[in-house]
């Protein structure tokens, strides 16, 4: 990024150039009386070019503006140089006469606004999620250190050159930070894309909002009164500046000087005098803090221009006014930031505008008009600064309310969840707040709203004290939740000594289970902190207490208590290693892992892992295949512990990469990442990186990524080059496929396939992430989605830049949006061009993916190309396998005709997929269902479905006519025909949902063949595969939204 270190080093040497040059020629030749003029003038016409350029980002293309407007600055700069050139050389008196001079100071001020403002627009069009957290604090560093040597440059160039050849080093400049803009806009900047609607707003809401706020209403006032001082507090530095310095060079030196020394000090402030400001006085009371400087700062000055203190005036004004600029740019502008975002999201944006907006344009003409008043010679300078001090003596006492009005605000945020609860700057707020006041920290967990006492819970977490204060009280509450939240926040709050387990002993016999299950998770936490390792510093359990508590815990194990609750009893007893429930424990360890229900199996698999049983390890393993997906992501969990030691661990979650279900694939990537791995499983994982299927690839390049093994990370940049140019490969295959083979098995290929390109590229840029920046990588591969072609070009340019070259060069046919460009640009990378049908095939059934050869096999038969299976491997899965066999018996080989025979495997998938209900489903999904499926036949006149009935099916019809029909209960008659169905339509569907009376029937109006789909067995299918379930939602959701519009 050294390119934008550049642009925004050199704006900042610009403005530092401008705005000296500006000041020193407008203070000497217009004269300092006319800066209040100018005041108000940058006010409002800073304002109104704020609201065009809000109305024209909705009209113009954001980098087109970009250009256009620093374009539009760049010429202001030039003209302001010729005419300073024309003044200097004395053929121009008139312009002198015409008001250049104020044209010439506002103008400069907007440039260098504007300039400044449009350059951090460009960070936040180059910098996304955690790059910005690295990023931005670099670019702010260099800007800094711009403002520095802008400073000093004209403090040196000053004396040396005029003022309209330094003026024009600035144009000179501002030309060459476009010249440089160009290509990094080009290569980096991505403009956003949308992300759906939000609940935002309307601008007469957010002005009802802000005035019912008196937290903002304060916040806007003091924001205009401290602009305004620091208008005011710099007029007198100009004035001062002024008097003593009669030549243009010489007060252009000076202000080089200060800028210069004002860069040095952000950089301190930025670096040093900010963390330790938030850190000791705390968000909510820097304001105050601030207003009390400022009063000491206006009270000083007075009394030096007064002639009461003896000091210098000019060395003075220069420090207090470099404090000035301090405190506004180092302190103030971020404490601000952290302030507005107490406002709720939905007012958000709004109320930003209207505040920020409001206070730049008041603040500016409030402090014109207090520089007038000496300007106009109502006042002295002395007077003015007394003035000044008074104003900030009522802004203390604002002050002071607004940080009591903050901790309000604060409180409510935390009720409301207004906040996340990994917000850092509001999270140790809150912290404060709670260390100060246990009655706030007590109205947390009294809280009506589960989420707001979890919050409580985690913000007590990190503040003991307040925890041991408040929870104790509140665990004999009425209320069971509090009770409950009590015993959690008392526990994570760290206060789980003897005292704290004797307060949770009785509860074991509170009548709410989740209280019961709180003092067991509470004595369970204090059973594992003191009894885990003599040198962990902890203490033992007294043998007074370790007696009460098994005497409580011990009848209880195994009494018909939840296993949750069953769970902690046996972590408890374990930790105390009491040998009289040594077998019972052990019995119900395995009751638990053997169970039926899905919470106990996962509480036993919890439970062996937190007292590192070995006898259950066996058991645990064998949960990774067990059909719910949440019992195999906490036995993935609970190997974690073992997987460096046990290699039938370690091929174990390698084979869980394959899970169908994704939040058991990240659980695997999770431990997979954090495991340590030997030698040998270094040799185990470079020859699954070449052999394994493109699925479980994916999940094992994103673990060993995260483990930054250098060793490694050679084998995974080829295994990703390799499966790359296989990607482009397929991608071809499947152009000449569609071309020389269309139809509906060539489609389920091609299908297939793209699953299988899906995952290489996710597999890619997960190593991509890693070497570089994650957030960033994933958020610009989202936005190769976009409909916006611009976005598509500009994020596939920005991921050539960030990205490993040679392994971008591969993916980028991969993302090309249009079919053909995409099969070009894959056969320009692997050096193949229309492949013959058989090439194609013969290629899809080498396939590491099961499923893959399974579709190019079936693709194969479905085109009379029955000889190319034997290019499958020669021990092929069990579905490959069955689709060969079964197609050998399709040809006759059984002595059945072809019509009499059932349908296969495949010829079922095939109906599956043609059905609206099953279409969006994945070919290993569709096997699944399929091998679930019956045949039935239906005679003419037979009733399918009956109306009124109860039922458990769901069908499809494989061939025949069936009307649907209702009749009225009510109305004896004829009933009502609804429509009619046939080949791929489904019926009966809801079924599969509820056990609710048939609304309609169904009957045969001539000889049909029917699929048919027990509701049990999709039951049994969608507990391992919760994609299905997911799309039957979507499907219905569908169904419901079209019939609300009908």
């Amino acid at each position: 990024m050294a390119l934008a270190a550049s642009v925004f080093f050199l704006v900042a040497v610009d403005d530092g150039i401008v705005r000296s040059v500006s000041a020193g020629v407008f203070n000497i030749r217009a004269g300092v009386e006319r800066l209040p003029e100018m005041y108000t003038w940058i006010a409002w016409i800073f304002a109104l070019s704020m609201a065009l350029l809000s109305y024209l980002t909705t009209k113009v293309a954001r980098q087109r503006l970009l250009f256009a407007l620093l374009a539009v600055l760049a010429a202001i700069l030039v003209l302001n140089t010729i005419g300073l050139a024309m003044v200097e050389r004395g053929g121009a008196g008139y312009l002198a006469e015409s008001g250049f001079y104020p044209f010439l100071f506002v103008s400069s001020e907007l440039v260098r606004s504007m300039a400044n403002f449009q350059i951090w627009i460009v960070a936040g069009g180059i910098c996304y999620t955690s790059r910005a957290k690295v990023l931005f604090p670099l670019l702010a560093a260099t800007t800094t250190l711009g403002d520095i040597a802008g400073g000093f440059l004209v403090r040196v160039l000053g004396a040396v050159l005029l003022s309209f050849q330094l003026y024009g080093l600035a144009a000179l400049i501002m030309i060459a930070v476009m010249l440089l803009l160009r290509p990094l806009v080009r290569r980096y900047f991505v403009s956003a894309v949308g992300g759906g609607e939000e609940d935002v707003a309307s601008l007469a809401e957010n002005i009802r909002y802000f005035a019912r706020s008196e937290y903002l209403r304060l916040l806007f006032l003091l924001s205009i009164a401290l602009f305004a001082l620091y208008t005011a507090i710099h007029y007198g530095f100009n004035v001062v500046a002024r008097q003593h310095y009669v030549s243009e060079g010489d007060i252009t030196s000076f202000f080089g000087l200060f800028y210069g020394s004002a860069g040095l000090a952000t950089l301190v402030g930025t670096t040093v005098l900010l963390r330790y400001v938030l850190r000791v006085i705390g968000v909510g009371n820097i304001y105050l803090w601030v207003c009390l400087v400022h009063a000491a700062i206006t009270a000083t000055l007075m009394a030096v221009f007064q002639g009461i203190l003896p000091l210098g005036a000019a060395a003075v004004i220069f420090a207090f006014n470099l404090l000035n600029f301090v405190l506004l740019d180092t302190i103030i502008a971020p404490t601000y930031q952290v302030l507005i975002k107490l406002v709720p999201q939905r007012n958000s944006d709004g109320t930003r505008m209207i505040m920020e907006g409001g206070f730049m344009l008041l603040g500016g003409l409030v402090g014109a008009g207090l520089t007038a008043l000496h300007a106009q010679e109502f006042l002295s300078l002395g007077e003015l600064f007394l003035l000044l001090a008074v104003i900030s003596g009522a802004m203390i006492a604002a002050g002071w309310r607004l940080k009591r009005s903050y901790t309000e605000v604060l409180i409510c945020a935390v009720r409301e969840q207004s906040f996340a609860i990994d917000d850092r700057e509001s999270i140790e707020s809150m912290q404060k707040v709670v260390a100060k006041s246990t009655e706030i920290s007590r109205s947390l967990l009294l809280h009506r709203d589960d989420g707001v006492r979890e919050m409580g819970i985690e913000i007590l977490r990190q503040n003991p004290r307040a925890a041991a204060a408040v929870c104790p009280a509140l665990i004999d509450h009425e209320n069971p939740r509090i009770r409950a939240a009590a015993l959690d926040a008392l526990g994570a709050g760290g206060r789980t000594g003897s005292d704290g387990a004797v307060l949770a002993l009785p509860l074991l016999d509170d009548d709410d289970s989740e209280v019961r299950l709180s003092s067991a998770r509470f004595l369970a936490r204090v059973v594992e902190r003191t009894q885990a390792s003599p040198d962990s510093g902890a203490t033992a359990v007294p043998a007074e207490l370790r007696d009460k508590i098994v005497e409580a815990v011990a009848p209880r194990l195994g009494g018909g208590a939840g296993a949750g609750l069953q769970s902690e009893f046996l972590v408890i007893l374990d930790r105390l290693e009491d040998t009289a429930t040594a077998a019972r424990r052990s019995s119900l360890l395995v009751e638990l892992l053997e169970g039926e229900e899905m919470e106990e199996i996962i509480a036993g698999i919890q439970t062996a892992s937190r007292i590192e049983s070995k006898d259950s390890h066996a058991r645990v393993l064998g949960h990774l295949q067990h059909p719910q997906a949440a019992v195999r992501e906490a036995a993935i969990e609970a190997v974690e512990g073992s997987v460096s030691d046990r290699r039938e661990d370690f091929l174990a979650l390698l084979s869980s990469l394959g899970d169908p279900d994704p939040d058991v694939v990240e659980a695997a990537v999770g431990v997979l990442g954090r495991c340590d791995l030997s030698s040998t499983y270094r040799e185990r994982v470079v020859e699954a990186l070449a052999t394994c299927p493109p699925k479980e690839w994916e999940g094992l390049v994103g673990a060993m990524a995260v483990q930054e093994d250098q060793e490694l990370m050679p084998q995974l940049m080829e295994s990703c080059r390799q499966r790359l140019l296989e990607a482009n490969r397929y991608l071809v295959a499947v152009g000449s496929l569609r071309r020389e083979a269309p139809g509906s098995a060539t489609d389920l290929l091609a299908d297939q396939l793209e699953l299988q390109l899906t995952a290489v590229q996710s597999g890619v840029t997960r190593l991509l992430g890693n070497l570089g920046d994650a957030e960033l990588v994933d958020d610009l591969v989202e936005r190769l989605g976009a409909e916006d072609q611009a976005a598509r070009e500009n994020a596939i340019e920005l991921l050539v830049n960030i990205g490993d070259r040679s392994l971008m060069e591969l993916l980028l046919p991969t993302l090309a949006d249009d079919e053909e460009e995409r099969e070009r640009l894959a056969g320009e990378i692997c050096g193949w061009r229309d492949p013959t049908v058989e090439a194609a095939l013969t290629l899809t059934m080498e396939s590491s993916d099961t499923w893959t050869q399974l579709a190019a096999a079936w693709t194969a038969v479905s085109l009379g190309r029955r000889e190319l299976l034997s290019g499958l491997p020669a021990e092929p899965e069990r579905p490959v396998e069955e689709i060969a066999n079964e197609s050998a018996v399709k040809r006759g080989d059984s002595g059945m005709g072809i019509q009499d025979q059932p349908l296969t495997s495949m010829e079922k998938i095939m109906f599956l997929k043609e059905s609206s209900f099953f279409a969006a489903l994945p070919l290993e999904e569709l096997y699944h269902i399929a091998l679930s499926i019956q045949e039935e036949s239906a005679k003419e006149g037979a009733v399918v479905i009956k109306q009124g009935t109860r039922g458990g099916k769901m069908y499809i019809v494989v061939e025949g006519k069936l009307e649907v029909s209702r009749s009225d209960p009510d109305v004896k008659g004829e009933s009502q025909r609804i429509t009619v169905l046939g080949e791929n339509q489904v019926f009966g569907d809801m079924a599969l949902l509820d056990d609710e009376p048939r609304s309609a029937s169904v009957i045969a109006l001539e000889d049909c063949k029917l699929l048919s789909l027990q509701r049990s067995d999709l039951e049994r299918i969608l507990r391992r595969y919760s994609s299905i379930a997911f799309n039957m939602m979507r499907i219905l959701s569908s169904r419901l939204r079209d019939s609300m519009a009908a």
